[in-house]
């Protein structure tokens, strides 16, 4: 910005919440919430999309179903060979 030109302030800009579960601690549509309810805080001008995500272990069906996924349970043929229940999200 030059001398000259008139100051004014940025437009707001987005903000992608897109974490990941803290185990133990949150799950990932869990720890989005609280982020965003943070941010909203100090910012409410500024809009928020909250993404849950996973890196493709454990958490990943539950960023599914947070993400308007159905959780869906099946029975399958385990790494023994034995019957196991299995869980997965379906769009």
């Amino acid at each position: 910005m030059s001398a000259d030109s008139p100051s004014r302030p940025s437009p707001p800009g987005h903000v992608l919440l897109a974490p990941d579960r803290f185990p133990g601690a949150l799950t990932a549509a869990q720890a989005a919430r609280h982020l965003a309810a943070g941010l909203r805080r100090a910012r409410p001008d500024v809009p928020l999309v909250e993404l849950p995500v996973a890196d493709g272990g454990e958490g990943t069906v539950e960023a599914a179903v947070a993400a308007g996924w159905r959780r869906v349970e099946v029975e399958v043929c385990g790494p023994t060979g034995r019957p196991v229940t299995a869980r997965l999200a379906l769009h």
